[in-house]
């Protein structure tokens, strides 16, 4: 059953599927972050939610994360588009269409490991 793209059952899907994935864990080991989203003109509104990166975990909670690294800025399209992988994220940012602020070198360590979180995030069966 489908769920809903950026919505709490979303997240849960999120978190489950990074948590179980070998791949994930591995591009993750010995990376620490904290990422905020912030993604326009969804449906329901500006939706925030953060990414939480330890080594070896990655966890997604709704809402804003007061101690950010950096902060992620993209219309609900786009983000829509790099989450079904036919728009790959590090293009979407060169073409101006992800605003990124805040560490942009922690970003830079972060672009390969991220890759694989977004590997695992194609299998979630989401509706758009």
């Amino acid at each position: 059953m489908p769920v809903k793209y950026l919505s709490p059952e979303w997240i849960d899907a999120y978190n489950a599927v990074v948590g179980a994935d070998d791949a994930v864990r591995k591009a993750l080991k010995g990376k620490s972050a904290v990422i905020q989203m912030v993604v326009a003109d969804a449906p329901a509104g500006e939706i925030h939610y953060a990414l939480r990166i330890g080594d070896g975990t990655a966890a997604a909670s709704l809402g804003d994360a007061t101690d950010a690294e950096v902060t992620i800025r993209q219309s609900y399209e786009t983000s829509a588009l790099v989450n079904k992988g036919e728009l790959d994220g590090a293009k979407a940012f060169t073409q101006g269409k992800v605003k990124i602020s805040g560490k942009m070198i922690k970003m830079m360590q972060l672009r390969g490991p991220l890759a694989e979180v977004q590997k695992a995030l194609n299998t979630i069966d989401t509706e758009y």
